[in-house]
């Protein structure tokens, strides 16, 4: 039972600071620490007492036994319920005070001088927490205050900032010591600013000047930053790319070297962790280090300092990432227990590291680096043995070992994995297996030929060729497994994904570990229904009935997914997340695209068309071709080669044949120039032709493209059509009138543009068309049939 104590606190401590998010309004902090107390004085009382008790003795019947007898004598519980109790209050007390520390940093966050300050202009010196980082949009970076000045004073602090930069990113690196001057701004977008607020971070400074005074002050840290500095310059004159910028990832965090295509191949296979260093590095940068302190016979004491220095060196090297933060508190914690003689079990470590590291750190609860490291370590201490030792039984054992850690390791992050982004690829048990042998090797060579290549190139280069067989042994496991045809496990986030997959790990835990068999009956009518599982899955995982449209909610941006019953899909843009549609299209069971349409080069259309690529296979890729200078074209571009998609650039007139489908290109017949919006005039719009029903995809074409359709006489007339630029006031009534539709969709989000406006809705229903919006009704999905189209939605 007290195995279970730690464990319990550390829980009770965690759920305790989320619970403070969702308290009553108006609930104060020390209503939360007098809870605390109360409950905890109150599990002190209610704890049980072991006495013995002789019923005989207490009705006067007989004497009661000496001393020595009674010191020896059976003891039973007075209260055999207390105990339980005693646990629950002790679990309440704990939370309480949980929620107390998180009211704590709350207020500490309201009462900072940043806070106060509002939307000052301001000069302030601090030490950067993690390197300068490109955006769409210039640069931006965290930086920890120890300065601020303002028109009317100045004041030492201890804050944090945000900071954006314009241009590229400059030279420095986490740790430098800098002077940054700007103007204070509360974030607009909601979402940004409570994801700053969850990293204790109460403003962004929007920068006129930066500049670097220098590295870190602390000697130590000083000295990382300069091992870090030469061994990735090691790193990158002793390796090619991309295995540079893997192995820079890899071994010391630092991920501005990764290639974007072998970047989204590792996250499409499960593979994503290996990318930046994590909590596993800690223990296999140990293992060599320890074994060296045993091959020259040192004490305890000595091996002890030597283990010590170098977990704290790997976390200042690499940046003190949340998850390497937890495995170095849980080794420094086991060597401290080791030393003393008293070592503790992983599960012990791990609620002692969680408890300190939230003690020092409450916003770590909402780092999803941090959960997913506890989740997946929680889930190795609690099955990674058990299942081992059952896979041992039919497969070598260092294969069932791999097997077990791996498996129970993804059975522990899967649902912070749904709840956080909706979906889990199912080849990620396979790849993880695959890549399990290689990425030890990978690290500790590449890191032996970086040192060694510091001082002899030659014996350097060497070595870096050996690490190379490990390298591209990941970098193929990531390539050909990325477009594996395996489905993903999705979910549509909430809480309730976090409750029900806990519940799931816990009840096949203790399945495993209690080695529990069901009843006969149980076995036989789980093996009865199984064909009728598979059954009404396969009724709802074919293809449609008929032509189906599928505009996504993807906010302010466009995504539609055209699927005929012939089993084609067709990808129109692809929304302004990296992620979401590429998650929408796994949910929907899709395992290639015979077509992607990016309609123009604005980011709301095309930001997530580089994950997509890299996904799933690609038949044919559509584009303007137009000119365009911006990062996010040239993102797509590098894309495309990189997952070698064969691209066209059609002009009006032109016509593809997809299946049943014919795609009839409208526009454009040039490049567009002197235009209000080059890119959006340059937009393809096509008619789509299913047999007899039509869709008219309207890109996203202003009044001058528009007027050239209708003087053209292009044949617009459709029945569903894709309303452009989301509803703006860039269309002419007549072009509506034109297309004379019976379903006009209006993709479109949150913004302040206005869209979509009043008199382009007025104008679509004057033809008579019903009109949905994304934004209104979530994901729209038209499906054709023979009385023409219907319509349902999310809401």
């Amino acid at each position: 039972m007290t195995g279970w104590l730690l464990p319990g606190a550390a829980g009770a401590f965690w759920a305790g600071i989320l619970l403070w998010e969702v308290r009553p309004s108006g609930f104060p902090g020390w209503a939360a620490v007098l809870v605390g107390v109360a409950a905890l004085a109150g599990s002190l009382l209610a704890a049980p007492r072991a006495q013995y008790r002789d019923r005989l003795v207490d009705a006067g019947i007989a004497r009661p036994d000496p001393a020595a007898v009674a010191a020896v004598a059976p003891v039973r519980l007075v209260r055999p319920g207390a105990a339980s109790a005693a646990v629950a209050l002790a679990c309440v007390g704990i939370c309480s005070l949980g929620a107390a520390w998180a009211a704590l940093g709350q207020s500490r966050l309201d009462a900072s001088v940043i806070a106060r300050l509002g939307q000052a202009r301001i000069t302030a010196v601090g030490t950067l927490r993690e390197d300068p980082s490109a955006g769409s949009f210039g640069w931006h970076g965290v930086v920890d205050l120890s300065m601020v000045g303002w028109p009317s004073g100045a004041a030492d602090v201890r804050e944090t900032l945000w900071i954006n930069g314009q241009g590229p990113p400059p030279a420095a690196v986490r740790g430098d010591q800098v002077r940054l001057a700007g103007v204070l701004a509360s974030p607009g977008d909601p979402g940004f600013s409570a994801l700053l607020l969850h990293r204790g971070i109460v403003a962004e400074l929007n920068l006129d000047s930066f500049a670097r005074l220098g590295p870190a002050p602390n000697p130590v840290v000083r000295a990382t930053q300069a091992f870090r500095r030469f061994a990735a310059g090691s790193i990158l004159r002793l390796f090619p790319q991309p295995e540079a910028g893997l192995l820079l990832g890899l071994a010391l965090g630092d991920a501005s070297r990764l290639d974007p295509a072998l970047s989204r191949d590792f996250q499409a296979t499960g593979l994503g962790h290996l990318l930046v260093v994590s909590g596993e590095n800690v223990a296999m940068i140990l293992t060599p280090i320890l074994a060296l302190g045993t091959l020259f016979r040192l004490t305890r004491w000595p091996r002890f300092a030597l283990a010590l220095a170098t977990v704290g060196c790997f976390v200042l090297l690499t940046g003190a990432e949340p998850s390497v933060m937890r495995a170095g508190v849980m080794a420094t914690l086991g060597l401290f227990g080791i030393l003393m003689g008293k070592p503790r079990s992983t599960a012990t470590l791990l609620s002692g590291a969680v408890l300190v590291l939230l003690m020092l750190d409450p916003w770590l609860v909402w780092s999803i680096g941090f959960q997913l490291s506890v989740a997946a370590t929680a889930g190795m201490v609690a099955l990674g043995t058990p299942l081992a030792e059952r896979f041992g039984r039919a497969i070598p054992r260092v294969a069932a070992l791999a097997l077990g850690v791996s498996l129970a390791a993804q059975l522990g992050v899967t649902p912070v994995l749904l709840f956080h982004f909706h979906e889990v690829p199912l080849v990620t048990i396979p790849a993880n297996l695959v890549a399990f042998p290689a990425v030890s090797p990978a690290l500790l060579l590449g890191l032996l030929a970086a040192v060694i290549g510091l001082g002899w190139y030659p014996a350097g280069r060497v070595v870096a060729g050996l690490a190379l067989l490990p390298l591209r042994w990941l970098e193929g496991v990531a390539n050909r497994l990325a477009k594996a045809p395996v489905s993903h496990l999705t979910s549509g986030g909430g809480p309730g994904v976090l409750i029900v997959g806990a519940a799931v790990f816990v009840g096949v835990t203790w399945w495993v570990r209690t080695r529990w068999r069901p009843p006969r009956a149980a076995v036989v009518a789980a093996i009865a229904m199984f064909p009728l599982l598979v059954w009404s899955t396969a009724l709802t995982a074919g293809p449609p009935s008929g032509l189906t449209v599928r505009f996504f909610d993807v906010g302010q941006g466009d995504a539609a997914l055209v699927s005929t019953p012939a089993g084609a899909h067709i990808l129109v843009d692809g929304g302004p997340d990296p992620e979401l549609v590429a998650t929408d299209l796994a949910a929907q069971g899709v395992k290639r695209l015979d077509m992607v349409i990016a309609t123009h080069p604005h980011a709301d259309h095309i930001i997530g068309l580089p994950v997509v690529l890299a996904r799933f296979p690609v038949a044919l890729m559509l584009e303007p071709g137009c000119p365009d200078t911006s990062s996010i074209q040239a993102n797509l571009d590098t894309a495309i080669n990189d997952e070698h998609v064969p691209v066209r650039y059609p002009r009006s007139g032109d016509t593809f044949t997809v299946g049943d489908v014919r795609l009839d290109v409208l526009s454009p017949d040039r490049c567009w120039v002197n235009t209000n919006s080059d890119p959006n005039n340059d937009s393809l719009v096509i008619l789509l032709t299913f047999h007899q029903d039509t869709v008219l995809l309207g890109g996203e074409p202003e009044q001058p493209a528009q007027q050239q359709l209708l003087d053209e006489g292009a044949p617009l007339g459709a029945e569903l059509l894709k309303v452009p630029h989301h509803g703006a006031a860039t269309s002419l009534p007549e072009f509506f009138q034109a297309v004379a539709p019976k379903i006009a969709v209006i993709s479109v989000g949150p913004n302040t543009y206005g869209h979509p406006v009043p008199s382009t809705i007025d104008a679509i229903r004057a033809t008579g068309a019903q009109v949905w919006r994304t934004d209104q009704h979530g994901d729209i999905v038209v499906l054709f049939g023979p009385r023409g189209p219907t319509v349902t939605a999310d809401r």
